[in-house]
């Protein structure tokens, strides 16, 4: 699916069946630079698009390091030599992802052996775009979500009328709900939000599904991993 917001072209490539993992391809129209969110599978099809969509790609940005939204970037930087953003938090989890891979999905995937770590005040800074990292730990201790314009990418942080998973190694529930609460009051209602699985949904939209939910929220657990 392809969408346009301000002066981006979002393209949204879904990996294989079992994981349904929203990458996205984005699109700065003016300059035709692209960057890549959570490339987590299929990584062919991703190469495939960023190929078909001119311009050149500047980054990979992970939102967490969970195997399923990192599995295609050794592809991806051995194909485009792109650098990868991951908070620092999520490092180590970023080192066994590719041993997660094996154990929850059978799936062999390439250790990532080039990424650019940044901590806790900082995030990818780049010309053209004006990018706001929110640290928001609880289903990764390094979990963020990427502000930019007017919407943002909230990985598995925030999906429509749930969070993400919390009973996993390293997830919290308790700071997964302070993490939503500090989200969905900081960024404006209107705010798109593209989450790492499922659908397109907005702010306002899920602070009122907030209201009813926050001491005991859903957790998204349509698959067996994490």
């Amino acid at each position: 699916m392809d969408r346009c917001l301000g002066n981006y072209e979002i393209i949204t490539i879904v990996s294989d069946e079992t994981w349904s993992e929203n990458c996205y391809l984005v699109r700065h129209l003016p300059s035709s630079q692209k960057l890549l969110i959570d490339p987590g599978g299929d990584a062919g099809r991703i190469i495939q698009a960023v190929r078909d969509h001119d311009g050149d790609l500047k980054a990979i940005l992970i939102t967490h390091a969970h195997h399923d939204h990192v599995g295609a970037v050794a592809d991806l930087q051995r194909n485009f030599d792109v650098p990868c953003y991951v908070h620092q938090a999520d490092n180590r989890l970023l080192r066994q992802a590719h041993t997660y891979a094996l154990v929850f999905a059978a799936r062999n995937m390439d250790p990532i052996s080039e990424v650019s770590l940044y901590g806790q005040n900082s995030g990818p800074q780049m010309e053209h775009w004006p990018i706001e990292t929110i640290h928001t730990p609880g289903h990764s201790p390094g979990s963020v979500c990427y502000y930019l314009d007017s919407f943002v990418f909230t990985g598995d942080t925030l999906l429509y009328q749930h969070i993400g998973r919390a009973d996993t190694p390293g997830s919290d529930v308790a700071q997964l709900q302070l993490s939503m609460g500090h989200l969905l009051q900081k960024l404006p209602p209107e705010t798109m939000v593209l989450p790492g699985h499922g659908r397109v949904w907005s702010i306002a939209e899920a602070r009122d599904w907030w209201q009813g939910v926050r001491m005991d929220p859903p957790q998204y657990k349509q698959f067996g991993g994490i």
